[in-house]
């Protein structure tokens, strides 16, 4: 397996790690990409470089007072809310903790600053990363599995797909946080107007998008993510998208996915964003009748002379939806700021807390307690863009960290704006798309 620059690395993840915020609260950054989404097992002998000197968390409660240090990529509202928690926690807890927050700018620059210090030997205690910004630097990340056995409430109260993503190297290396997803927004007084129901299937798109396309002449759908679109649609049609290995859709499946997509185009039923780079822009002037994008980006769309509508994404033979946000990682080697590190991230994960973060930012429960507070089911019932989250919570999916998934991530999109140039039919879709990424490795 060829080695990659870092700088390219850097820039790719960049790109594709930037989603701020969940369902219905504003965001200081436009919205962005997700990562891709599955789960991938690591070799054992790759998840044994992690630390093994976490502190038995039978010792949870004898913690001397200590600072706790926690860098983040939270700004604006999201750093007021992640505040106002964490001044709680500092305000309540028994032991003398204090946390100290450090707002390292964008995601971006988090993970630039998180590979110099690993490099120098100068993590922070705490940091939010997502997965493919570990690999180098896996044995530095403390192993959780004691603490979440012993001294966690519930872990099997948390999401299944974040629980499986904070294991994902074969070990607990984290615990999830600020989370988000994909869904499909949609313009409802045109549907209403054209008697469309929210699609469901991948039969239903087609539909919808011929009634639209005959009526309006406009576009049906459009994907603010490229790759995500691909490695989404794949899922749902049965399919797996890659592994450490290769593509692993050259088959009869993947054939019938990129007949679907490559349809949508050719028809002109999906169309590409061009110069308005986000689809939110698109909706908001009514030039297209929906589309699927982070659920960052409802707070983005200008719904002026029309209703917006949010549903789940559709799928084929399942459902399957890209989900996003990072996790948090401890980096603490000394056993004292360990267990005072855990204190805080029991703390922010509490289902009280937790209602309160996704109340306050808009991003997703990490819990499914959380998700039944009064709070927030209210918070539903106000909110559509959280109730179509909260609907497809069960089909979240994550993608697989491995060496070439950051260069597949950002080879992907480009590739298939140049099929969506050419017109091309699906068996050039699958042929072209599957040397693309095999030439990653």
């Amino acid at each position: 397996m060829k080695l990659k620059k870092i700088g390219a690395s850097i820039l790719a993840m960049a790109m594709a790690t930037s989603m701020l915020a969940g369902c219905g609260q504003a965001s200081t950054e436009a919205p962005a990409e997700t990562q891709p989404t599955e789960a991938v097992e690591t070799p054992a002998a790759e998840a044994s470089t992690a630390t093994e000197e976490a502190a038995p968390a039978s010792e949870a409660k004898n913690i001397e007072a200590t600072e706790v240090t926690f860098w983040h990529a939270m700004n604006g509202n999201l750093e007021a809310v992640l505040t106002e928690i964490t001044d709680e926690f500092n305000n309540s807890n028994e032991y003398g903790i204090k946390v100290t927050l450090v707002n390292q700018g964008a995601y971006g620059d988090l993970q630039t600053k998180l590979q110099a210090s690993a490099a120098a030997d100068a993590l922070p205690d705490l940091a939010q990363a997502y997965n493919n910004w570990l690999t180098p630097y896996l044995d530095k990340i403390v192993k959780l599995d004691d603490f979440v056995a012993n001294d966690f409430d519930n872990w099997d109260d948390v999401v299944e797909a974040y629980r499986d993503e904070c294991s994902e190297f074969g070990f607990i290396h984290a615990v999830p946080y600020n989370k988000s997803t994909y869904v499909l927004f949609y313009n409802k007084t045109m549907f209403d107007e054209l008697g469309i129901s929210v699609p469901e299937t991948w039969a239903d798109v087609e539909a919808a998008a011929k009634t639209v396309y005959d009526a309006k002449g406009i576009s049906f759908i459009g994907y603010d993510d490229l790759a995500g679109v691909v490695e989404a649609s794949l899922h749902q049609d049965g399919a797996d998208y890659v592994d450490a290995t290769g593509a692993l859709f050259n088959d009869e499946k993947g054939l019938e996915t990129f007949t679907y997509l490559s349809n949508l185009y050719n028809n002109e039923y999906a169309r590409l964003v061009g110069e308005d780079g986000y689809f939110s822009n698109v909706i908001s002037n009514q030039q297209i009748a929906s589309y699927v994008g982070s659920s960052a980006g409802v707070s983005y769309i200008k719904a002026e002379g029309w209703e917006l509508g949010v549903a789940p994404l559709p799928g084929n033979v399942k459902k399957a939806a890209n989900m996003a946000g990072t996790n948090i990682v401890m980096f603490a080697q000394d056993s004292n700021k360990q267990l005072a590190a855990w204190e805080y991230l029991k703390y922010i994960t509490s289902t009280e807390a937790m209602t309160k973060w996704a109340v306050g930012t808009g991003y997703l429960p990490i819990r499914q307690s959380a998700y039944e507070t009064a709070e927030y089911k209210t918070y539903m019932e106000e909110n559509i863009c959280a109730a179509a989250c909260y609907e497809q919570a069960k089909d979240f999916f994550f993608s697989p960290t491995f060496e070439a998934s950051n260069d597949i991530r950002s080879t992907v999109p480009s590739t298939v704006e140049q099929l969506v140039y050419d017109k091309a039919d699906a068996q050039t879709w699958l042929d072209t798309i599957v040397e693309a990424v095999n030439a990653q490795y």
